[in-house]
């Protein structure tokens, strides 16, 4: 125990990127620091499919949603749970989570990471109308990622909700293109700010842009334009972005009380400028808005669940019949009709 205290002092002094993760100290108390196995050297095609199973983990989000929208009952929580069991089921290490899946809704979402007494998840119902910000990740082989969308249950034509969604996605829309090596680390933040600002919710953008992510979920650079925003240990970070570093592009907008939205994406800075690693998961509008005619009741399944549901199904069905016994029914149904016009006559002749 002394040798894991030691091991993790010195890569807090030694590793400011570890530090920064806020959960790798509690790993160090239970032998996991910082990771069971040793770190696997395959960084990039690990986060690629960790990004892949955070799409799974998104699309469960939006069909559990929808399944609120169609009159079922879910607390934030046991929406959290199922998004966790997708994920882990097509392979997201289950002993060893990127971070709790956050799932806030309604007034819950206005707090960037969610309900604080219950990891970002609690017992709140979700409802009908609410804006849900929902922020998970997967970790394949040590590494980890970490992608936000925001939804609402049921389509809306509130200014209001609809202005701030388009202003967030507006904002990281206009990062993309400086998402290079060399690039300050300061600028995507300024980039988005600016459009914040001038759609009049700057006071409400209350973090930075984003940050780094690897082991942690949380590491070095900081995206972020201040000396006064640390984020979970990071500090304002002015060297360029590096052609080893996986980053996030999180925008935000937080309306104390009411709701709020976040959408997030994650990216590999290399020598062509970056890979965008969650391009094909859907952050527009019609994402954003959850309708009733979205899905149909079983339509939609994740991993084994249309197996296993297909199972069900053959159990209660019966079996095809074979070439013998659809003779034989094939009688029985001529027999039972041939005597069924013989008892109509006889009522007609009586």
């Amino acid at each position: 125990m002394r040798g894991v205290a030691l091991l993790l002092v010195g890569l807090l002094v030694f590793a400011p990127a570890v530090s920064a993760c806020e959960t790798e100290a509690a790993n160090a108390l239970v032998g996991k620091f910082p990771s069971p196995t040793g770190i696997s050297p395959d960084k990039d095609e690990s986060i690629r499919e960790t990004t892949r199973l955070a799409g799974i983990g998104h699309e469960t989000a939006r069909y559990m949603l929808w399944r609120v929208l169609s009159g079922e009952q879910f607390t934030e929580l046991e929406i959290a749970q199922e998004i966790d069991r997708a994920m882990e089921e097509n392979g997201s290490n289950p002993e060893w989570k990127s971070f709790d899946t956050i799932v806030a809704s309604g007034a819950n979402g206005a707090i960037p990471h969610g309900d604080p007494e219950n990891n970002g998840a609690g017992p709140t119902f979700v409802q009908v109308g609410d804006v849900v910000v929902v922020d998970l990740g997967a970790r394949v082989n040590d590494w980890v990622s970490d992608v936000t969308r925001s939804y609402i249950v049921g389509p809306t034509t509130n200014e209001t909700i609809i202005e701030v969604y388009m202003a967030v996605y507006d904002a990281q829309n206009l990062t993309f293109p400086v998402i290079e090596a060399g690039t300050p680390a300061w600028l995507p933040d300024d980039i988005a700010r600016t459009h914040i600002e001038e759609q009049g919710y700057g006071e409400y953008f209350i973090h930075s842009l984003g940050h780094g992510f690897g082991i942690c979920v949380h590491e070095p650079p900081l995206l972020s334009g201040g000396t006064d925003d640390p984020l979970f240990g990071l500090s304002y970070n002015e060297q360029p972005l590096a052609v080893w570093d996986a980053i996030t592009i999180e925008p935000g907008i937080y309306l104390d009380g009411w709701f709020g939205v976040r959408i997030e994406d994650d990216f590999l800075v290399n020598q062509e400028g970056h890979e965008f690693l969650t391009e094909s998961l859907p952050r527009d509008l019609d994402w954003f808005m959850i309708e009733i005619g979205d899905y149909e009741p079983l339509e939609w399944h994740t991993g084994e669940s249309l197996i296993e549901e297909e199972s069900m199904i053959s159990e209660v069905l019966p079996s095809p019949v074979s070439g013998l016994e659809s003779i034989l029914l094939l009688t029985l149904v001529g027999v039972a009709f041939h005597r069924r016009n013989e008892d109509e006559s006889l009522i007609e002749y009586e």
